[in-house]
């Protein structure tokens, strides 16, 4: 896997495609999920990299960050609706985590890609879940 950052890999990370399903718990452990922010950065097509500081479920136990997809994409149309309105569904990729003092020093003043680039962990893993499906079972009272 090629790295972007410049910092060590951490966190392992699922985005969450499905709008009914939550993960409150963990979908490897079975663990309860905590809530948590992180300053993820997200590239947007073409060439335009975001810093969202977003609330996330997370497994300590894991190290794993759950997104929501659905979530992220409400966020970055906000965003862009406001600076960008021709980004508004434009493809994305969300490629790692900055510390929470280098994207508060984001805020003051913008970074450069290759600034982002110095202060960015890559995830370790990107990983892929199903929900549990649950299944229907016959009344017999019936």
């Amino acid at each position: 896997m090629t790295r972007v950052g410049k910092k060590p890999p951490r966190h392992k990370f699922f985005l969450n495609p499905y709008q009914d399903a939550r993960f409150t718990s963990c979908p490897k452990c079975d663990g309860k999920t905590k809530l948590r922010k992180f300053p993820l950065l997200i590239h947007v097509d073409p060439l335009q990299p975001v810093v969202v500081n977003k609330t996330c479920r997370y497994c300590p136990y894991c190290d794993l960050i759950i997104a929501h997809r659905d979530e992220i994409e409400q966020q970055l149309t906000y965003l862009f609706m406001q600076l960008q309105p021709d980004m508004i569904g434009n493809n994305y990729l969300i490629i790692g985590t900055l510390d929470k003092a280098d994207w508060r020093r984001s805020m003051k003043k913008p970074l450069t890609f290759e600034e982002m680039r110095a202060y960015l962990h890559d995830f370790k893993k990107v990983m892929s879940f199903e929900p549990k499906r649950y299944m229907w079972v016959k009344d017999e009272s019936e």
